[in-house]
């Protein structure tokens, strides 16, 4: 080629090479300009969703339920919903029990309620109608039990706190991998903020001369002297966590032996002092129990 023809080629050349880059700065700037725009779009959707009022009807029947389900870890690892997208944070942590977690959930059920009924009936299908009226229904009786959100007894032998705690680790926390060890031991170094939790919503009760009978403490205080008079290698918490452990494939025998051995370590360091608190408390209020059982003795009981 002659040196004319080559300077016309390499001249044809960097004319397409500077036309593609301008071509392409152009497609990336309005890539760019999209990208944004949904990036903005999303965000506001989000916002209105979590904090405002959705504008779909559906979306706000799925805020309530989320935000129930995430305000609450172990009812979310109940359900076992959400492991399957690789959200699984909250097997790592505990329900809160304080008496301001309490207020902000009867603060989240007037504000939903509210919300709900800022939803034109008319505008309704008949689907969407029925899931309105049981929701009004349900987000109604709870607003309605704030003035009895005392009246009840958190700590009893049936169904109370400290022993439904040791029956949703054994059986309900999963274990199936690595990580889910993991979060078994986060849940037990998290035991006691529930605990010192739940001793101040007693007392707020306490105080409001609600007391559970005294049948019902004399239970309770004979159920937590037992489970914390094993040793800890023999407590549920940690004979479950060792037979569930044991069938995780990805997990040595030395590994097996290291969260065993974490395991019994936190129950005696935490889980027992725990117990033993609430242990103490409960002793002090005896003397203050009576035996005539029953709604009515509670304040406004007889309403």
């Amino acid at each position: 080629m002659t040196p004319p023809a080559c300077f016309a080629a390499s001249y044809q050349d960097v004319r397409y090479r500077s036309s593609f880059e301008q071509m392409l700065k152009r497609v990336l700037k309005w890539l760019g300009a999209i990208v944004a725009v949904v990036v903005i779009a999303l965000a506001v959707f989000i916002v209105n969703l979590i904090w405002f009022r959705p504008w779909s009807l559906n979306l706000f029947y799925e805020k309530v339920f989320a935000e129930v389900v995430f305000d609450h870890p172990e009812l979310l690892s109940t359900l076992g919903l959400v492991e399957q997208f690789g959200i699984t944070s909250h097997n790592g942590k505990l329900d809160d029990e304080s008496p301001e977690h309490q207020r902000r959930e009867f603060d989240r059920w007037k504000r939903d309620l509210t919300q709900l009924r800022e939803y034109p009936l008319d505008r309704q299908s008949p689907s969407q109608k029925l899931s309105t009226h049981v929701l009004d229904w349900f987000l109604e009786m709870e607003v309605e039990g704030e003035k009895w959100q005392w009246h009840n007894y958190p700590v009893n032998q049936l169904f109370g706190v400290q022993n439904q705690l040791p029956s949703f680790m054994a059986n309900t926390h999963r274990l199936l991998t690595r990580k889910d060890c993991e979060y078994y031991l986060k849940r037990l170094d998290a035991l006691p903020k529930k605990f010192d939790q739940l001793l101040e919503n007693l007392k707020v009760r306490e105080e409001k001369q609600i007391l559970p009978p005294r049948f019902v403490v004399e239970e309770v205080l004979k159920e937590m002297t037992d489970f914390v008079g094993a040793p800890a290698s023999e407590n549920i918490l940690a004979t479950s966590f060792k037979t569930r452990a044991g069938k995780i494939a990805e997990l040595t025998e030395a590994q097996r032996a290291d969260f065993q051995g974490r395991v019994e370590t936190a129950i005696a360091g935490k889980v027992y002092p725990a117990y033993q608190k609430l242990t103490d408390y409960f002793r002090e209020v005896l003397p203050k129990t009576t035996t005539d059982d029953g709604v009515w003795k509670l304040p406004d009981g007889d309403a």
